[in-house]
């Protein structure tokens, strides 16, 4: 069948069909925010595990293989989208800059949020609060190398994130990374007894209640994203479904 065959209302559902598949390869990953949503919860199940402060596994601290947990749903979901949802070929949506500074504010957010943790690792160190070579045994001590992982993070952006959910489950995995990896370094490199008499205290308290909200509220945006995704997903089946066939 071609374009000639096709009456007035045809023509304009293929159309409408057209825009739609091109708004989705620009925007939408389907089962890919869906796996963001899954990978997201299982790493909070997993960071939560009694084990997993000086867990090993393969001779190799847990947390080296964490750390590439974002890198890993990002091959996934290249991988994926290309298998899945490029079997029209590819379609250039319209520009919509509304929703291109919506996803910019993801990013650039999390541009920020990054340098600022690389910031305060380099000044940790040069004002001594964190020192490489502690006197005493440290703590499930993390490889040096994993105080580059921030500035890995920033690498694939913005080219690698096409929408707003893609975006946003990216941030979510790499701010899982970096608040997990915050407290090796703590205690591996931090001071072996706290700077004031008095502990920690209320920031302790503090922290251990923001870690617990966050926590929360990751396991909430994980459900919802895994529905999302597989909406989405249905939303693209149902696209290719309503394609004109040939007679």
């Amino acid at each position: 069948m071609t374009t000639t065959d096709l009456n007035g209302p045809d023509l304009a559902a293929l159309a409408a069909l057209t825009r739609d598949y091109a708004a989705f390869q620009a925007r939408k990953s389907g089962l890919a925010t869906a796996l963001g949503g899954l990978m997201a919860v299982v790493f909070v199940i997993a960071a939560l595990s009694p084990n997993f402060m000086g867990a090993h596994v393969l001779d190799r601290l847990f947390i080296e293989y964490l750390v590439w947990v974002p890198f890993l749903w990002l091959a996934v979901k290249g991988l994926g989208s290309r298998i899945l949802y490029r079997r029209l070929g590819l379609v250039k949506a319209s520009p919509d800059g509304t929703y291109e500074r919506r996803r910019w504010f993801w990013i650039l957010g999390l541009a920020l949020f990054l340098i600022t943790v690389l910031l305060a690792g380099l000044y940790a160190f040069a004002s001594g609060f964190l020192q490489a070579h502690q006197p005493r045994a440290a703590l499930c001590p993390p490889p040096m190398w994993i105080l580059l992982m921030p500035f890995l993070y920033l690498l694939p952006m913005p080219w690698a994130i096409r929408g707003i959910e893609e975006a946003r489950a990216y941030v979510v995995l790499v701010g899982q990374s970096i608040l997990w990896l915050l407290p090796f370094f703590i205690f591996s490199f931090g001071p072996p007894t706290p700077p004031l008499k008095t502990g920690w205290g209320i920031f302790g308290d503090v922290m251990g209640v923001s870690i617990l909200v966050l926590i929360y509220v990751v396991l909430i945006w994980g459900a919802l994203a895994m529905v999302r995704g597989w909406r989405e997903h249905r939303e693209y089946l149902a696209m290719l479904r309503a394609l004109p066939r040939e007679a």
